[in-house]
């Protein structure tokens, strides 16, 4: 099974939902490690909800936030890796819609 990770465009930076032992994910922004979560669409709830911890997201106002996975690109680790080593944070050959399970509901929790 291939290790999958999404990521996220921003005007503050991008953000990356990767796995993490214990069954966990860790949510960073370019390089900066933030939160661990229970899974993808939690972290992806604190993107949209702007509860991130980075406050140059958390505070912008005229952005529309991600509210599913759906909206984040999904690549494997691989991919990603190699993409970090050129300077890119993915190529469009490596985008993919996340499955109807990841949508978040913005009222499904506040």
């Amino acid at each position: 099974m291939k290790t999958v990770l999404f990521t996220y465009q921003t005007p503050v930076g991008t953000f990356w939902i990767h796995p993490e032992p214990a069954d966990r994910v860790r949510l960073r922004i370019d390089g900066t490690p933030l939160k661990s979560s229970s899974s993808a669409k939690a972290a992806a709830r604190d993107v949209y909800h702007r509860s991130t911890g980075w406050e140059a997201w958390d505070t912008l106002v005229d952005v529309p936030a991600p509210n599913s996975l759906a909206r984040w690109k999904r690549q494997s680790a691989s991919k990603a890796q190699r993409a970090r080593k050129r300077g890119n944070s993915s190529s469009d050959s490596d985008t993919a819609r996340g499955p109807a399970q990841f949508r978040i509901d913005p009222l499904e929790q506040s």
